[in-house]
């Protein structure tokens, strides 16, 4: 009876994290329901803050910090359902589809790994990649833990529909400060300029706190692709992130 009442347990347990994965929560569906969408593509809330996977890689880049998660998950399920093998080179994303190819480079020491994703996370603030323990070997930042770096969608997920027209809100970062006080000044300046819902956004990086300035917001990846076009002119270091 007691190893039955267990084994029915475990079994439920199971089906939750691959429903959805690292402990999230999905919403209720939308109205008409949620069709053919696949578990990973449903949006899913953590921690009081909901994600919204989006439908494809195709052109996606993105900076910001690397971490990596290892034995404590080897062996257990990831989101996709997939078993975690810490050896391989998958890694974790947030919003992008499962078997999504990544090129990621180490913003610190040149190197470059090919990763797929197969899993949800990191939901760290601030962090926009859990590596596996062989990619974080690759990238030479196992033992540091995180790092700076960029990712780029390699090729495309059979099936997903074009990113041009992905659903935002969307920004384009525009500077990055130690001072409140400069970044501030640069908000003022980017909303004198037209970009009314521009913001501040803080994070720690290595026990140091940046200000980031994010021009926006822009409803569409085209839209802000357009936005990073024409800002980059005066900011040439101006990138697309989303939500």
């Amino acid at each position: 009876m007691l190893r039955s009442r267990a084994l029915a347990l475990l079994i439920l347990g199971l089906m939750a994290v691959w429903l959805v994965g690292c402990g999230a929560k999905s919403p209720s569906p939308p109205p008409g329901g949620w069709g053919k969408a696949p578990a990973t593509q449903r949006p899913y809330t953590i921690k009081g803050k909901t994600y919204h996977p989006i439908p494809s890689a195709d052109g996606y880049t993105e900076e910001g910090v690397a971490s990596w998660y290892g034995r404590d998950f080897h062996g257990k399920p990831t989101s996709c359902g997939e078993i975690y093998d810490m050896h391989k080179l998958t890694a974790a994303h947030k919003i992008l589809p499962m078997h999504t190819t990544l090129k990621v480079t180490n913003l610190e020491n040149g190197r470059s790994v090919t990763v797929r994703v197969n899993d949800r996370g990191p939901f760290v603030s601030g962090r926009v990649i859990d590596m596996s323990f062989a990619g974080a070997k690759a990238l030479d930042m196992h033992d540091k833990g995180t790092t700076r770096v960029r990712l780029e969608s390699v090729g495309s997920i059979p099936g997903a529909t074009s990113a041009k027209d992905l659903p935002g809100p969307f920004y384009v970062q525009i500077g990055a400060f130690v001072n409140e006080r400069n970044a501030q000044r640069l908000l003022t300046v980017i909303k004198r300029a037209g970009y009314a819902q521009s913001r501040i956004h803080s994070k720690d990086v290595d026990g140091e706190r940046f200000f980031r300035v994010h021009a926006g917001t822009f409803a569409t990846l085209s839209e802000a692709e357009r936005a990073r076009a024409r800002l980059s002119g005066e900011y040439r270091n101006a990138f697309v992130i989303g939500e």
